[in-house]
């Protein structure tokens, strides 16, 4: 019996759909693993991807933004 697609191992797997979902680096909430990601905003050095939950919350809050 000839297989249509390639075998891959369940690592190899778990590799691809780590990269493939992208969740919220909302740095002033270290738990949120949601992926409908938003915008991302340049924090410490670095873009984070902020999801529409946690972009709201943010959105509300009196942060003075700026560059440095």
């Amino acid at each position: 019996m000839k297989r249509n697609r390639p075998i891959h191992s369940k690592e190899d797997l778990d590799k691809d759909l780590k990269r493939e979902v992208e969740t919220c680096m909302n740095p002033w909430n270290g738990h949120c693993l949601n992926s409908d990601i938003a915008v991302y905003i340049y924090y410490n050095g670095r873009m984070l991807p902020i999801c529409s939950e946690c972009w709201i919350e943010i959105a509300q809050k009196n942060i003075e933004w700026g560059y440095e």
